[in-house]
């Protein structure tokens, strides 16, 4: 709840800040460097406190894709990386970077959703993997923006 709070937060200000704040880059650093920052926090922070004791340490479906999207996005943020400074067919590098990073972050991003609603109830690692999945995101999100 509270990463979602502090990134509609975060939204409404960089949008005002966006008007005052010259040049353009000392708003992004405004709204990444705090609000975006405050919500991985708090995600990292709601997997540690969902995380289960020794005995409960199953995974529902949903957490095992968030899981295994989060992994292949991770790895494609690193071909990705690699391929920025190699020569490349331009196709390759979309290929890769819609395909890969993106396609996989998107799926990491909606079941790690449904994964922390539905792990509320289970008790067991689905709530954490999904927290995991969307911080991922998130953190995804906030370099790639930085970077650009």
């Amino acid at each position: 709840m509270g990463a979602a709070v502090a990134s509609a937060v975060g939204y409404a200000v960089q949008k005002e800040l966006a008007y005052v704040s010259r040049p353009a880059w000392v708003g992004e650093i405004e709204f990444y460097g705090l609000f975006a920052t405050l919500a991985f926090v708090a995600l990292l922070a709601g997997a540690v406190a969902g995380w289960p004791v020794p005995g409960r340490r199953t995974v529902s479906r949903w957490g095992w894709v968030a899981a295994g999207a989060t992994i292949l996005s991770l790895i494609g943020y690193g071909v990705q990386t690699v391929l920025d400074h190699v020569d490349e067919p331009g196709s390759v590098g979309e290929i890769e970077f819609y395909g890969l990073f993106v396609g996989f972050a998107f799926v990491g991003l909606i079941a790690g959703t449904v994964a922390a609603i539905t792990g509320r109830k289970r008790g067991d690692l689905t709530m954490s993997l999904g927290f995991i999945a969307v911080g991922y995101v998130l953190l995804a999100q906030v370099t790639q923006s930085l970077w650009d």
